[in-house]
């Protein structure tokens, strides 16, 4: 059908639109990389233009920075076990809620789905000081297992994501295998979890980066296992005395670049499975 000029008029419009706003996103992130590429001297003295002569000496040197006694490799390390670890215990812990909310009628079912949408909504910057004295008395403070425990909970975005995922899901294969004689966690082990490895994939994928971004969790319970996003908030603020922006901008670069790769490998991925509303099914 043929557009009306009205129309092509708006399309126009949205479309500069989109245009601008995709700028504003790729702007920071292309001033901040070409400026990693500059001497200290060089950034106050040409801050918006392209580095005169590109050096990796900021890239280099970056390497030796330290943060809590923690090099950039070290925190790099902690950030990809935390990512790893907490990202699996969470995404298979929503995984097994939401089937057991989806699939299993109980009693009283309906009434924790709504007492649990209920909590969701509730901020929980209430309960911070409850909780860091819990773990303070538990000795989980600055421990693997305190943040592995934290993220067990198998409740958030990511279990109303799945949930949908496991209601859509036909009940006909587990019912098959449970005629073949499967028991209810072989049905959803070797059956159902299968099934929903693509919405498990998507879901995976931006819980990662989320962990990988995570900041205050770390910070706040684990501060001497400081990860990526905590040392570099932390040699941001030393920048401020030493005014070396170079060498901060270059760690920022090596804190994103694993986040760019994972999602420019993934994107069909996430693309694939996820919808407006939820994970399609």
């Amino acid at each position: 059908m043929k557009k009306t000029k009205a129309e092509i008029i708006i399309m126009w419009i949205f479309f500069a639109i989109f245009i601008i706003y995709a700028i504003s996103l790729i702007f920071p992130f292309i001033w901040v990389l070409l400026n990693s590429f500059k001497s200290k001297t060089e950034f106050f003295h040409n801050m918006w233009g392209f580095p005169e002569v590109f050096t990796i000496e900021k890239w280099r040197d970056s390497f030796k920075v330290t943060s809590q006694g923690l090099t950039i490799l070290d925190m790099f390390g902690n950030s990809l076990i935390f990512t790893i670890v907490n990202t699996f215990l969470h995404v298979m812990s929503c995984s097994c809620a939401a089937y057991i909310m989806s699939k299993y009628p109980f009693k009283g079912r309906e009434l924790l789905m709504s007492f649990l949408l209920v909590v969701m909504m509730i901020p929980t910057t209430g309960s911070i000081s409850s909780v860091y004295r819990f773990y303070n008395d538990s000795g989980l403070i600055n421990t693997y297992l305190g943040i592995f425990i934290m993220n067990c909970g198998g409740f958030g975005v990511n279990f109303l994501l799945l949930y949908g995922f496991y209601k859509n899901l036909s009940w006909t294969y587990a019912e098959a295998a449970e005629i073949d004689g499967a028991s209810h966690f072989q049905t959803y082990l070797r059956v159902m979890l299968p099934m929903a490895i693509p919405a498990i994939t998507a879901v995976s994928i931006l819980a990662g980066i989320g962990q990988w971004n995570d900041y205050f969790t770390i910070y706040m319970y684990a501060p001497e296992h400081a990860t990526l996003a905590v040392g570099t908030q932390i040699i941001s603020n030393n920048t401020q005395s030493t005014m070396d922006y170079p060498q901060l901008f270059a760690i920022i670069i090596f804190t994103i670049i694993p986040v760019l790769i994972v999602y420019a490998a993934f994107q069909k991925t996430i693309m694939k499975n996820t919808a407006i509303g939820g994970i399609k099914g």
